[in-house]
């Protein structure tokens, strides 16, 4: 024979399940925050300076390998 569940024992089955839920989830959200708490705590390192160029740029300039790829091309 099966046994009928009345309406009180479901919600009080939801309420369990949904309880459960709520725990696990709001560990999971703990843990998150805990880890990247110490994450963001620690000392991030200085950026490395990127260097200035000394010298200025003097465009674009036809060099010997150019020139022959331009005779070999026949352009």
């Amino acid at each position: 024979m099966s046994k009928e569940h009345s309406g009180s024992e479901r919600g009080r089955a939801k309420s369990r399940r949904e309880f459960l839920k709520d725990v696990l989830l709001g560990g999971g959200v703990t843990a998150v925050a805990l880890l990247t708490r110490d994450v963001a705590a620690q000392p991030q390192p200085e950026p490395e300076a990127v260097p200035t160029p000394t010298t200025e740029s003097k465009g674009y300039r036809v060099t010997p390998h150019i020139q022959d790829y331009y005779r070999t091309a026949g352009l």
